[in-house]
């Protein structure tokens, strides 16, 4: 008896000291892993059941053979040729893998079941790479997106910029870092200047509502800045200075190390502008001088199968706003000043529990405080004494506190993967021209999403939102996106989804009166909500040496209960949810890649739709045009990088309501902008240096026509702030490992 089991322990042994292997996949130039690569197994034994499997590779280019004993491997991925190969499944192999053209098919994480590829996701969602934001020579924000296809920029010089997408204003899009939303909004718009592109690995853009992922502010998309990872198996430093002419000096630095297996980045900077004017003979200036520091710390430790990440960011800005001396002696003046502070700690948890199945968890603190103070300055001894005027200062404070946690299955080999997720916000705003001075709000809410894919071409994944909040009614906001896969490199997308944006803390309990003004919060508002309807077309050509993606897009948003300040009774304005706005458009890109090469073309053309029109004999819908070109070429002769940066923003008329009540018609002028660079490495990347000017057609303001329709018809015309004028920067960077 001994024996026979003995025996027969002897006969499995093999079996049971099988051990499972893995397959990694690298660029074959790059070698670096290529992540979501598709991968089919077929077993060459003969002795399974299923004798076939495909499956795709995680974020480390890396999947688990499924069978053991040879197999034969076939690796498709866009941009790159297939892949064949016969591979022992119980060994470790990398298999290496020729793109046709130079192009990633990007990883994206925004709005995820799991970190997926560009081409896989249901959403169109749009890339802007480290390298397109090095070659712009983009300091913050606002410098990338004033040349982006969709997107329209404001200017404020005492609230800052704001950005529209598709026609819907910034209060309606979600600007987060690392998934974390950015708090302090003044006007309902974050100040994009306020935020720097240093230690920017990436921004994932997706226009049109995701409100049933991200909540409020996103009904008319988000845009997601994915900061560098702490990551590092050595340390790395790299400064960089940047000088441009307008008297703009900013510095700043990274460093990345590893210590016990603990992944540390701090990275920190110094923007400094001087100020700016078109006539430079006042001590007043139409772009007032400002002052940033910024830093930003990050500690990140792995564990068998979990990932912690801490971060925190700071962010401070001080803005001088200098008064017109006082006549007749002009020895006396009265100066603004700004003080900007934001912190945000976050803790980030993601855990792989299972085959596929993976939970992510966010804990975060944000805080944000502006002050104003008016100061009475004695332009004789340079003194200045404090203003005794109450309505001269204001402070405004945020802090929010937000938990998200999601669990997700996206198992490549199912016909269904799910995500199920909670989204905790909970915020303060305390100023002075608050009800009360501290009013509280909660939003709570309950969301998932369930993908399913009826045939191999096909993904079809609805979703929907709950929620509670305590201080208004939240609406039920759900949504369906499909994608279609045509042909291998043809896919449609279309989605239909309810977009809200929840009334803020300011437009439910603001308070400001004086002789004046006499303006009121409504703490009896309801969430805007909106129907968007989008579709798009995109196909990838791709050519032994090079790649052509062409794609085409339309899009209709519906707004109702749109929140607008109105006149109700007397002197005494509040805001109601009267407001009816939609947008509609269309546009056309095509992009072209070669190894050295990279070039963007884009047409838009966006209408806009107002209730003010209503009682005029007007069209419904006013439109107006955008056309984009970029180009980066890297010169071999002399490895010098040529890039190019050019936008056209149209006309845009308009209707909207004057200061006396009255519907007027408006149209803002067109304008173009024009950045270029020169690029050059040296000692293997040791040094960079970049030089090129920005905003080559000197444009400082644009005309805003005004007419109006009711009494005397009147006609006038203001001016918008667009830039400083023509400039030339040169920056230098130092990159050591």
């Amino acid at each position: 008896m001994t024996k026979k089991l003995i025996f027969t322990i002897l006969m499995f042994f093999p079996t049971l000291i099988y051990a499972q292997g893995k397959l990694t996949i690298l660029d074959g130039n790059t070698k670096k892993p290529l992540a979501s690569a598709t991968v089919h197994f077929t077993s060459l034994e003969g002795k399974t059941i299923k004798n076939t499997y495909v499956d795709k590779t995680n974020i480390k280019g890396e999947v688990p053979f499924p069978f053991k004993g040879k197999q034969a491997i076939i690796v498709s991925y866009v941009g790159y040729k297939y892949t064949f190969d016969t591979l022992d499944g119980s060994n470790n192999h990398k298999l290496y893998i020729e793109p046709t053209a130079i192009i990633l098919d990007e990883i994206v994480t925004t709005g995820q079941f799991s970190p997926q590829s560009v081409s896989n996701s249901v959403y169109p969602v749009h890339i802007i790479s480290e390298e397109r934001i090095s070659s712009q020579a983009a300091t913050n924000l606002r410098d990338l997106m004033n040349t982006q296809l969709n997107i329209r920029i404001g200017q404020d010089n005492i609230l800052g910029s704001s950005m529209s997408i598709n026609g819907l204003s910034g209060q309606n899009v979600k600007v987060m870092v690392d998934g974390v939303p950015v708090i302090g909004r003044l006007e309902g718009n974050i100040d994009l200047s306020q935020i720097s592109m240093n230690n920017v690995s990436k921004i994932e853009i997706i226009e049109g509502p995701m409100s049933t992922i991200y909540g409020t502010d996103a009904l008319g998309g988000v845009v997601n800045i994915i900061t560098q990872d702490p990551v590092s198996d050595r340390m790395q430093f790299d400064a960089n200075g940047y000088y441009e002419s307008v008297y703009q000096v900013n510095f700043d630095g990274n460093l990345r190390f590893n210590l016990n297996n603990y992944n540390f980045l701090a990275s920190g900077g110094r923007n400094f502008f001087g100020g700016y004017s078109t006539v430079d003979t006042s001590r007043n200036k139409q772009w007032n001088p400002k002052i940033q520091y910024f830093g930003n710390f990050k500690l990140g430790h792995d564990f068998k199968n979990v990932k912690v990440r801490y971060s925190m960011q700071y962010f401070n800005e001080y803005i001088l706003n200098r008064g017109e001396p006082w006549l007749p002696y002009k020895e006396q003046a009265l100066d603004d000043e700004y003080r900007t502070n934001r912190l945000t700690n976050s803790l980030f948890l993601n855990a792989t529990v299972g085959n596929y199945k993976y939970w992510n968890t966010l804990f975060d603190f944000s805080y944000y405080n502006r002050k104003k103070n008016t100061y009475y300055m004695d332009l004789t001894t340079l003194d200045k004494v404090i203003s005794g005027n109450p309505e001269d200062h204001d402070t405004t404070t945020f802090d929010n506190y937000l938990i998200r946690s999601t669990y997700s299955m996206d198992d490549p080999n199912s016909k269904y993967s799910f995500l199920i997720g909670t989204d905790l916000n909970y915020e303060t705003n305390i100023g002075n021209r608050i009800e009360g001075n501290t009013k509280k709000i909660g939003d709570y809410a309950l969301y998932g999403s369930i993908g399913w894919q009826p045939f191999q071409n096909l993904q079809i994944q609805p979703s929907v939102r709950f929620i509670y909040n305590t201080n208004y009614h939240a609406p039920i906001v759900p949504a369906v996106n499909i994608k279609w896969d045509i042909l291998r490199h043809f896919a449609f997308r279309a989605s239909y989804a309810k977009g809200f944006r929840a009334p803020t803390l300011k437009e439910l309990y603001f308070m400001f009166v004086d002789a004046n003004h006499n303006i009121w919060g409504n703490p009896n508002l309801s969430a805007e909500n909106s129907d968007a309807w989008n579709a798009s077309l995109n196909y990838k050509l791709p050519f032994d040496n090079s790649i052509l993606d062409i794609g085409t897009s339309f899009f209709y948003n519906d707004i109702r209960n749109l929140i607008t300040l109105a006149f109700i009774q007397d002197t005494k304005y509040s805001n109601v949810n009267v407001g009816k706005y939609k947008t509609l458009g269309t546009n056309l890109t095509a992009n072209y890649y070669t190894n050295r090469l990279s070039l963007q073309v884009g047409f838009s053309y966006i209408g806009r739709y107002n209730d003010y029109s209503d009682s005029l004999n007007m069209p419904v819908f006013t439109y107006s045009p955008e056309l984009q070109a970029n180009l980066i070429y890297q010169l071999p002769l002399w490895d010098i990088q040529l890039a190019a940066f050019y936008k056209y923003t149209g006309k845009m008329p308009g209707y909207g309501l004057g200061d006396n009540n009255q519907i007027i018609e408006y149209d803002i002028e067109s304008y173009n902008t024009l950045d270029i660079s020169v690029h050059k490495s040296f000692l293997s990347n040791l040094l960079t240096l970049q030089i090129g000017g920005k905003n080559l057609f000197n444009v400082t303001s644009i005309k805003q026509n005004i007419a109006t329709f009711e009494g005397a018809h009147t006609s006038g015309t203001t001016t918008l702030p667009i830039g400083w004028g023509r400039t030339f920067f040169a920056s230098v960077k130092i990159n050591i490992k």
